[in-house]
């Protein structure tokens, strides 16, 4: 004789077991730390609004250099300069943001 009930409840407690463990398994997955992904991403943001800004004022400056004004290097050194303000700005901004 063995000691399991013949109505199959031990195949319902089974059941409900593995019910419980992928519920925790779940939450698990869901309470991940993720605190170096954020500062990764917050820093990997930073670094695209600078790159971006002082990209943006670099190409302003020599459009209007070229087109404009015909003055070579200062609308590049200005729209440099004004990118990057621009930039730090936008920084600053996301970064107040949370």
């Amino acid at each position: 004789m063995t000691d399991e009930p013949p109505d199959g409840s031990k195949a319902d407690e089974l059941e409900d077991l593995d019910q419980r463990l992928k519920a925790i398994e779940a939450r698990k997955r869901k309470s991940v730390d993720t605190g170096a992904e954020v500062g990764a991403n917050k820093g990997f943001q930073a670094l695209g609004e600078l790159l971006g800004g002082i990209l943006v004022g670099l190409g302003l400056g020599w459009c209007a250099d070229t087109y404009v004004f015909h003055s070579k290097p200062w609308g590049m050194i200005i729209g440099t300069v004004l990118g990057m303000v621009a930039a730090i700005y936008a920084m600053i901004k996301s970064s107040q943001n949370r």
